[in-house]
């Protein structure tokens, strides 16, 4: 599946990438407007799915996703809860997963198409809370890049199963697909609990960028299709011979008709 991709996995490169360090760059900006708007207009506000307190005040409410605040209209909650977060912990964590396995990612699909899966992640994943917020009803507010986060992290495990990590304090490698396993459990294990932590947010993330990976190749299967089938721009077709706009065509055409007329007046 990997010829369908912009390139192979490249290790020799610049660590950080275009798109991975202007995410980071626009998380930390957005983290710092929570603090001084913390600080301007009152104290930071209880998170309710986390259990702890987000700075930011209003800033929160406006940008955070939640199922009733999206039923009453806030249509870019999905969008912009990502860019918020519960804490710099929070923060921190987020960005060290991007800047880990976001590279390799972004050179794989290229910078545009990079941006697009990261912000696909991120939104479907938030609405896979839909599935709690039927069965133990609405969930408080969803913050952080985590959703996201996890689709580059699946993105990355499917083309590089076998790129091998540490883990502190664990004195033993571990490849990408043990990696991802852990994660899965560790979310579990979380789910059971009253942790707080948004589980169904990061198996959403998975899933949409494992079926957005999936599909990139069956879409440029489809367009390389179309691009063979249609004929190149200025290319003559039956149409245009039916039609008398291609002048070799019509030149030929003339001659036979010339050559019917003489023999109808020799008869």
């Amino acid at each position: 599946m990997s010829q369908f991709y912009r390139s192979e996995f490249v290790h020799d490169r610049p660590r950080i990438t275009y798109a991975v360090q202007r995410l980071i760059l626009a998380n930390a900006l957005v983290f710092a407007g929570q603090l001084v708007v913390n600080i301007g207009l009152g104290g930071p506000i209880l998170h309710p799915a986390m259990d702890l307190t987000v700075p930011g005040g209003g800033l929160v409410d406006w940008l955070a996703f939640s199922w009733p605040s999206l039923l009453r209209g806030a249509v870019w909650t999905p969008l912009t809860y990502m860019f918020i977060h519960g804490g710099l912990l929070h923060l921190f964590l987020n960005m060290l997963w991007l800047f880990i396995f976001g590279p390799d990612v972004e050179r794989l699909l290229g910078t545009r198409q990079f941006l697009r899966f990261y912000v696909a992640c991120g939104a479907l994943g938030v609405l896979a809370t839909i599935i709690p917020a039927a069965v133990f009803g609405a969930p408080g507010l969803v913050v952080g890049a985590s959703g996201a986060v996890m689709g580059v992290v699946v993105a990355f495990t499917l083309h590089n199963p076998d790129r091998e990590f540490y883990l502190f304090p664990l004195p033993i490698p571990i490849n990408a697909r043990g990696l991802l396993i852990l994660i899965i459990v560790f979310n579990l294990m979380a789910g059971l609990t009253s942790s707080g932590v948004s589980v169904s947010t990061h198996f959403g993330g998975m899933i949409a960028g494992y079926a957005y990976m999936k599909a990139i190749p069956a879409l440029r299967r489809f367009q390389a299709g179309r691009r063979i089938a249609k004929p190149p721009k200025g290319a003559p077709t039956d149409d245009d011979d039916d039609n008398g706009s291609d002048p070799v065509g019509k030149a030929v055409d003339n001659l036979f008709r010339l050559d019917e007329e003489r023999r109808r007046r020799r008869r």
